[in-house]
């Protein structure tokens, strides 16, 4: 599957040497084509070999992470998957991620491919980013309208 190729081209390019010879501009054509030839042949498709020894010839391969991406974007797009984003306090157990997609999915309409990071700065609770919408259920954001009303209030 094309992805799973583009995918481990980018974890392969992860290696710093790997990449750093494949951007080389001091290195031959030739010998980053052998180089690719020799470390991804039994892995990836002639097609993604051949995407990264173009990249490779221009000295581009730092691009394949942002190819990784895009092309998952328009995957899901292509399946009606949304993609989401989690920031909580803390990390998120398996049943906390399976509720807060059940609930983003029904919010959406969409199946829901989530992704969640830990910012202890917002206290407690969540914030959720779907697409241009944003859920602010975090304790840090509660506090900010409460004071924003207490401030109304006075004047």
């Amino acid at each position: 599957m094309w992805l799973d190729d583009l995918t481990y081209m980018a974890l392969t390019l992860q290696s710093t040497e790997f990449g750093e010879f494949l951007d080389s501009p001091q290195a031959s054509e030739s010998r980053k084509t052998e180089l690719i030839d020799n470390t991804l042949s039994d892995r990836v498709s002639p097609l993604a070999r051949n995407l990264i020894s173009l990249l490779a010839s221009r000295n581009m391969t730092s691009l394949v992470p942002g190819i990784v991406d895009q092309y998952q974007r328009l995957l899901d797009a292509q399946r009606g998957i949304e993609q989401a984003e989690v920031v909580s306090a803390v990390p998120l157990d398996d049943g906390q991620r399976v509720r807060i997609e059940e609930l983003l999915s029904g919010i959406v309409g969409k199946e829901v491919s989530l992704s969640s990071r830990v910012e202890p700065g917002i206290i407690g609770g969540f914030v959720a980013r779907v697409g241009d919408r944003v859920i602010d259920g975090s304790t840090i954001g509660r506090l900010q309208k409460l004071r924003r009303e207490l401030v109304g209030q006075r004047s």
